[in-house]
C-alpha cells in the first residue's frame, strides 16, 4: 500500500476509533465524528477522482454496505443503529467496496463470538444492546492488513 494510501486509511482509523469510545461510553455516535468522516471521506473521494484514481461508479459501490446496514437498521426499527450505519459509509468512502466488505464481515463475526460468549456466561440477554463501532473498529485493525 503506497503512503498515501496509509494516510488515508490512518484517518478513517481514527475517527473510527473517536467514534468507537463514543459508542461504548454514551451508547451513541458522535455528530461531528459522523459529519467530519463524511466531509473528509467525500473530499478525498473527488480529489481522487479528479486526478483518475477513482471513478464515480467505484465510490458508489463502495458506500453500498453502508447503505445495506442503513436499511437493515430502518426495517429492524433501529435494533442496528443509524450511527452504524452512517459510520460504515465512511468507511466505505475511505476505503473502497471490497475493503469495507471486509471489514463489515470481520466485524460482524467479532461482534457475534463475543455475544455468543456473553451470553453463554449470562452476562447479557437476548435483548441486549452491543455497541458496534468497537468491532468494526477491530475489523479495520485487521483490514489493514488483508
Amino acid at each position: 500500500m503506497s503512503i498515501e494510501k496509509n494516510i488515508v486509511m490512518g484517518i478513517a482509523f481514527t475517527i473510527v476509533c473517536i467514534c468507537a469510545v463514543y459508542d461504548v461510553k454514551k451508547k451513541e455516535i458522535p455528530l461531528q465524528g459522523i459529519v467530519l468522516g463524511s466531509i473528509a471521506g467525500i473530499g478525498i473521494d473527488l480529489w481522487q477522482i479528479t486526478v483518475g484514481n477513482l471513478s464515480f461508479v467505484e465510490t458508489g459501490l463502495a458506500v453500498l454496505p453502508g447503505c445495506f446496514l442503513l436499511l437493515i437498521s430502518f426495517l429492524t426499527r433501529e435494533k442496528v443503529g443509524y450511527g452504524d450505519g452512517l459510520l460504515l459509509v465512511i468507511i466505505g468512502l475511505f476505503t473502497g467496496f471490497y475493503r469495507c466488505m471486509i471489514i463489515l464481515c470481520i466485524s460482524l463475526i467479532l461482534i457475534s463470538i463475543s455475544s455468543l460468549a456473553l451470553l453463554c456466561m449470562r452476562k447479557v440477554t437476548r435483548n441486549s444492546r452491543l455497541p458496534f463501532v468497537p468491532f468494526m473498529a477491530l475489523g479495520m485493525g485487521v483490514g489493514f492488513f488483508v
